[in-house]
């Protein structure tokens, strides 16, 4: 009984937290960070890892709105493929453990590919504050995603990151993106609603497509 109290009241303490800027924090915000680390070491595997993705996400700023996509994306995909290693360690059945594998090649082939986009140039803090409240909302859905397993809390908490990208590349295309990041973009969008979809499924206890277990081309 007083775990589950624990639980909620650290849950609720996490989003009070999660809810400050993060593009403007100061080095007054050391103290809620470390509660907040503590706070996921208590009730999430990955609690630590996901905090780490988003403080990452939250620092880069592109020269536009396309380039801070692109930046912001890499550490995205860098998160992902931080969890999934995670996961690899903790002796997941079999299906979370392929999901993961293809989560660590697909991301990491994605990365490289955004590298190459980054742009060069003055910082645009105003590009990056596009995406604060997608991002926000990603990180607060994911701290809070949990199931009954190891395997439904990480594709639970898989889904919203996922749900996150597309949200995060639909701001994009509204803002103006053009030529190779605006066709990164749209694939990225392409390929991350598949994933949303292919978890979904997976949550559904649904077999997985041919196309969804194929190796990442």
């Amino acid at each position: 009984m007083r775990k589950a109290v624990f639980t909620i009241s650290a849950l609720a303490l996490l989003s009070a937290l999660s809810g400050c800027g993060r593009e403007q924090q100061s080095a007054n915000d050391a103290s809620p960070d470390n509660e907040m680390n503590t706070i996921m070491a208590a009730t999430s595997p990955f609690g630590d890892a996901e905090i780490r993705m988003n403080d990452a996400m939250m620092k880069v700023v592109g020269v536009n709105a396309g380039d801070s996509w692109v930046r912001k994306m890499i550490e995205h995909h860098k998160g992902a493929v931080e969890i999934s290693r995670q996961v690899l360690t903790m002796n997941p059945e079999a299906r979370v453990a392929q999901m993961a594998q293809q989560t660590i090649d697909k991301q990491t082939k994605a990365i490289t590919v955004l590298e190459r986009l980054v742009a060069q140039g003055n910082p645009d803090p105003a590009s990056a504050e596009l995406y604060g409240p997608t991002m926000d909302k990603m990180h607060q859905a994911m701290m809070t995603a949990t199931g009954k397993t190891l395997s439904e809390t990480f594709f639970r908490k898989m889904l919203e990151h996922h749900k996150g990208a597309v949200a995060m590349s639909d701001i994009a295309l509204a803002n103006g993106v053009t030529g190779a990041v605006h066709t990164q973009v749209e694939k990225t969008k392409a390929d991350q609603q598949k994933e949303v979809d292919n978890v979904e499924a997976m949550l559904s206890s649904q077999p997985m497509t041919a196309t969804q277990t194929s190796p990442p081309s």
